[in-house]
């Protein structure tokens, strides 16, 4: 009797003399059964990752509370933890979105690669309100005796955007979002979001005459996706509030047009 060749009864489908699977078919299981575990093992390190960031407390093991600002951290925060806390409490407080009754966390991570983990898309900004995630605030690493927080080259920023500047900003996308709802909130214009968040963190008096200037010049400093920062979204939110005097609820329901806020702000005079 002639046996099959091997290959023909391969190409057949046939099921070789001991019972097993073609080879092809063979293969094609456990390429299958290897797919399907890498993709278990992805979902468990999603589910893992999303766990952490709605409930990061184990991670940090002091905390410190003022008002509705749970601050967390892993050093302790006794020294200047209360000094921060007053300063963020008296920045947020400003705005009329403000709820005492709704608690804020913020967990200050103290190495870049923390910040990432919870931060993985965007880890060179200062902070972030995870906003679509229980609204947790994620800080960049920081020097609490200094206010401050170190940016992605290693040195402390300086000037106006302190470390409670941070957190107050990033509180008020929370507080934003919490307000609108997320769909609604998703769909505002950023110089809005960025603008407003801004308007409250700095808790300053804004000088349109010297924003007035670099704004019609288009100067780089004005440019936050050239510069990082947010003075021109700033400078017109408070002139929408201060010199127009429209509500923040008015400019959340019915959001302006950027341009159109801008040629008003140029031909606009200062008192």
């Amino acid at each position: 009797m002639v046996e099959t060749p091997r290959w023909l009864r391969t190409a057949m489908g046939q099921k070789r003399a001991d019972g097993g699977k073609p080879p092809a078919q063979g293969r094609v299981r456990r390429w299958r059964v290897i797919m399907g575990r890498v993709a278990l093992g992805i979902a468990a390190l999603v589910a893992g990752w999303l766990v952490l960031v709605l409930h990061p407390q184990p991670l940090f093991a002091y905390s410190s509370s003022r008002g509705n600002i749970v601050l967390h951290a892993r050093v302790p925060l006794e020294a200047h933890g209360g000094r921060l806390l007053d300063d963020v409490v008296h920045r947020i407080s400003r705005s009329p979105l403000h709820d005492p009754e709704r608690l804020h966390h913020v967990f200050l991570c103290d190495s870049p690669a923390l910040f990432a983990f919870f931060e993985p898309w965007q880890r060179n900004v200062g902070g972030i309100a995870q906003v679509h995630l229980g609204g947790n605030v994620f800080i960049r690493p920081f020097n609490l005796s200094r206010n401050t927080v170190i940016g992605p080259s290693g040195n402390e920023k300086t000037g106006e955007r302190t470390l409670a500047y941070y957190i107050a900003h990033e509180v008020t996308h929370a507080m934003t979002a919490d307000h609108l709802g997320r769909l609604r909130y998703f769909r505002l214009p950023a110089f809005l979001v960025e603008g407003y968040a801004d308007y409250v963190g700095m808790a300053r008096a804004v000088d349109f005459a010297a924003g007035r200037a670099p704004l019609k010049r288009d100067d780089a400093a004005m440019n936050p996706r050239l510069y990082g920062l947010y003075r021109r979204y700033e400078l017109l939110v408070a002139f929408l509030l201060e010199r127009e005097h429209a509500s923040i609820g008015e400019l959340f329901s019915r959001p302006p047009e950027q341009g159109a806020v801008e040629r008003r702000l140029l031909a606009s005079s200062d008192p």
